[in-house]
């Protein structure tokens, strides 16, 4: 990351800090309200659509309603009250994201929005973004807004300046849910075969998701089971990886199936001439990160032995990415296939991407020129590459630069990379959620406050560099810098930081998640959203779960009699 994404993202935190807080008055002057004021909002879902809503008198209980194939009965109830203005500057960071909603009232109606409105219209988390677009705050006030005016038979502006708007707090239940047993940190063992299938329904979801052209469904809305706009070609061969990983592991003929078509797409389809190598091209559009995920999951296809014939797409990867090094150790992440020449610059993730790859393309091919590249790269990531003022207190995105350490650990260790590594870590775990740190089921994700919503993946991905750099630790006992006692404590800080990122993880999957709000739930059970209230499902979050999911199957693999 640059010097200025890291600016950038300084002061957008800074300026989200500071409008929350300005915002912390309205949340402070929550009233709770006792039972006798209570309202519960009675709601029936059916195939994600609310099709019947009663609201109590308040202290009233609701009235039993009858079950009926296919619908959800839902109770929300009212236990908090306050102010809530909807003046642009403010409105959108006073509602707390998957637990507060609103009632308005105009003209003798009245219109409830409960948090399951808000979730289906997926309106928390997406007022503002930045750096990533799947990366929002506050709540979507023209949402809000509509659904009002909807309800309330009145225009828009009728309900900014007219409609008199409360913030609500909601206790949600639903009736005759059965809820699954929590995992955790310390249950894990005990859940191995959870575990294993939480893996095998993320490569399901993958598996259905790839049609007979090789393309998977990239971006789904869960809520409607839509696929939405795009495509990133270094994630499609991620998630070709993970499909191979778990085809192995399960010696599953779907999932190899799935596997080989969509690797076929990489092969067949998206290679190309680059000057005197081949690599991946969409358009002209060609550059490391696509070529570093497909050579990964062409090594992973010949490495398990799914199809050997991929060794020598992988070969011509491979030199590829060694033709995009500079001196240094760093990689030139473009090329330009105009003018035949690589284009000198960098963007996150693809040194590290690129590091790994040629570690794993050395296991099949054999190549000391991989090997080389390979470690060349990662001193590069873990030293001087990463050298400026206040460095220190500033760290990248290092999930792959840890994996690669790992991988090459064994044929051209790297103390120094190693340390650099532990040192993320060691950051990370300052940044991992505690119980109680979050309104949401939080524990062991990672996030820098209350104000942002723990997010799924970050937490998989530091979960594969905590599994990388423990598999490490645990091989050499001469690993890391210091006695034995400091080993032994750095490998039980590695080994819980895994366990508490993956078991939120799993607590995080679809299983198939809120299923009355979703259209059709057995098409995403399996998939990972981006957070508890961002129902959008990508294949790079199902790809980083079910990685870290199999590192850790691999690492605690009870020994063989």
């Amino acid at each position: 990351m640059s010097v200025r994404a890291l600016s950038r993202l300084l002061l957008a935190y800074l300026l989200v800090l500071v409008v929350a807080c300005a915002g912390m008055h309205a949340h402070a002057s929550l009233r709770e309200l006792p039972p006798s004021e209570q309202r519960v909002v009675v709601s029936r879902w059916s195939h994600g659509q609310l099709v019947e809503r009663t609201v109590t008198n308040p202290g009233e209980k609701p009235a039993a309603k009858p079950e009926s194939e296919g619908t959800t009965v839902v109770h929300e109830i009212a236990v908090g009250e306050g102010p809530l203005s909807l003046d642009p500057r403010t409105f959108s960071y006073t509602l707390v994201a998957g637990r507060d909603g609103l009632v308005a009232e105009l003209r003798g109606k009245t219109a409830w929005l409960t948090v399951d409105d808000l979730l289906s219209a997926q309106a928390y988390d997406h007022a503002v973004s930045f750096l990533d677009p799947s990366l929002g705050f506050g709540t979507h006030r023209a949402t809000v807004i509509s659904a009002l005016a909807t309800q309330l038979g009145a225009t828009v502006s009728e309900v900014e300046n007219e409609a008199h708007v409360r913030r609500v707090r909601f206790e949600r239940h639903v009736v005759n849910d059965v809820p699954t047993p929590r995992i955790t940190a310390d249950s894990l063992d005990r859940d191995r075969d959870a575990v294993m299938v939480a893996v095998h329904d993320a490569a399901a979801y993958l598996a259905r998701g790839v049609d007979a052209e090789g393309r998977f469904r990239y971006l789904v809305d869960a809520i409607h089971d839509q696929s939405l706009g795009g495509y990133s070609w270094p994630r499609h061969g991620g998630a070709t990886y993970f499909l191979a990983q778990a085809a192995a592991l399960f010696d599953d003929a779907t999932f190899r199936y799935a596997c080989l078509r969509s690797a076929a797409r990489l092969r067949d389809d998206m290679m190309k001439s680059c000057g005197a190598n081949r690599c991946i091209a969409d358009g002209d559009d060609a550059n490391v990160g696509s070529a570093a995920l497909a050579l990964i999951a062409f090594s992973e296809i010949v490495r398990t032995g799914a199809d050997a014939s991929y060794r020598r797409p992988a070969v011509e990867l491979a030199r590829f990415l060694r033709s995009q090094q500079r001196p240094d150790g760093e990689l030139m992440h473009e090329f330009d296939l105009a003018t035949g020449k690589p284009v000198d610059v960098q963007y996150m993730y693809f040194t590290g991407e690129a590091a790994l790859a040629l570690a794993r393309a050395h296991r099949i091919t054999g190549d000391p020129e991989d090997l080389h590249a390979a470690s060349r790269a990662l001193a590069r990531l873990s030293g001087r590459g990463w050298s400026f003022f206040g460095s220190r207190y500033y760290w990248s995105e290092e999930h792959w630069t840890c994996q690669a350490v790992a991988d090459l650990w064994e044929r051209a260790p790297d103390p120094d990379a190693l340390a650099f590594c532990l040192r993320w870590h060691e950051y990370q775990q300052r940044l991992q959620h505690d119980e109680g740190d979050s309104p949401f089921d939080a524990d062991g994700s990672f996030g820098f406050g209350p104000f942002v919503t723990p997010r799924v993946t970050p937490a998989s991905s530091r979960g594969e560099a905590a599994a990388a750099a423990l598999e490490v630790m645990k091989k050499d006992a001469s690993a890391g810098a210091g006695n034995a006692a400091e080993h032994a404590r750095t490998v039980e800080l590695l080994d819980q930081e895994l366990r508490r990122a993956l078991a939120f993880v799993a607590r995080a999957q679809l299983r198939p998640g809120p299923r009355h709000l979703f259209a059709h739930p057995d098409e995403v059970r399996g998939a990972f959203p981006g957070s508890a209230i961002d129902l959008q499902l990508r294949i790079d979050y199902v790809q980083h779960a079910g990685s870290m999911m199999i590192r850790w199957l691999e690492l605690t693999k009870p020994a063989r009699p």
